[in-house]
């Protein structure tokens, strides 16, 4: 007699429980949302009981779906433990990724990534390329790199293009700097400010001439520094203002250390991805550290 139970029918209890519903469950193991419902549907028949029930808008685990739960996380676990050790066992050599973000130096995310994919593919190490950080997507056509973390439009069709989540552009400021009154600010009052920000891609720097323009506000007295935390301590000491999108200073602003103002009454939104090439995904697991770097975002409300 065959069990009735599969190793794809524990990651999908997994991936639901864990996403809240069959949307974000579909997208964490590649399928269609029809197809994780199709199967799921498929999973209760054979057991003939329901796992989950509907509440509001998601899916909540009933007993018996949150004792096979316990039971998947424990199997997937011990499944993933003789996969590294089998792996270990053939010596597989170790292979390195490179990654840069755009524009910023920021990687208070990467830790808790790693410690998951690291757990996951024993044999990939990852190294930060920060001489692509201006231009990553360049570099990453170039063959520098094999992952890009970036907010400018790509085109290309030889990369993929996998969406984080969506962010905004932000002024930083003093705790104790007047503007921090005001519920945002004009490009007019950006512009009588001492502004430090990085170099930054062509593209935002047209963007933000075209807002300046609009308002026919003049160009702030600006300082390029490379380094993200550089410029969250200078903003700290009262010698300017910074302009970073928000995540990238997410955890100086938990503490309480600068304080951040949208830019214009409705904000200047941005969508961050993660992007690499259709040829280094059959060699390194980029589409799962997107997804860990994904559920990081939701987890830090960065959506």
């Amino acid at each position: 007699m065959s069990s009735m139970l599969e190793i794809r029918h524990l990651r999908l209890v997994r991936a639901i429980a864990e996403e809240g519903g069959p949307t974000r469950a579909a997208a964490r193991l590649h399928l269609t949302q029809s197809a994780v419902s199709h199967q799921l549907a498929e999973l209760e028949g054979k057991l003939g009981v329901e796992l989950f029930t509907r509440v509001r808008r998601q899916l909540k685990l009933t007993p018996a779906g949150a004792r096979l739960l316990d039971a998947a996380r424990t199997m997937l676990t011990d499944l993933a433990r003789v996969e590294r050790e089998l792996h270990h066992a053939g010596a597989r050599k170790p292979e390195t990724f490179r990654l840069a973000v755009e524009c910023f130096t920021a990687y208070h995310w990467l830790p808790p990534v790693l410690e998951v994919l690291a757990s996951e593919h024993p044999h990939v190490d990852v190294r930060i390329v920060m001489e692509a950080t201006r231009e990553p997507i360049p570099a990453l056509l170039g063959g520098d790199l094999e992952l890009a973390l970036a907010s400018s439009p790509v085109r290309d069709r030889d990369l993929v293009v996998k969406p984080l989540f969506t962010d905004e552009w932000t002024v930083i400021l003093a705790p104790d700097h007047p503007l921090t009154a005001r519920p945002y600010l004009t490009m007019s009052e950006l512009g009588r400010e001492k502004l430090f920000a990085h170099d930054a891609p062509r593209a935002d720097v047209e963007r933000l001439r075209e807002l300046l323009a609009s308002e026919r506000a003049a160009m702030p007295r600006t300082a390029i520094v490379p380094l993200t935390d550089a410029i969250v301590e200078l903003v700290k000491a009262g010698l300017g203002v910074g302009l970073l999108s928000r995540w990238a200073v997410a955890p100086s602003l938990a503490r309480g250390e600068i304080v951040a103002r949208r830019l214009t009454r409705a904000g200047i939104k941005e969508k961050w991805s993660a992007v690499y090439r259709r040829d280094a995904a059959t060699r390194f697991p980029l589409a799962r550290f997107a997804d860990l770097l994904a559920q990081r975002g939701r987890a830090r409300g960065w959506v």
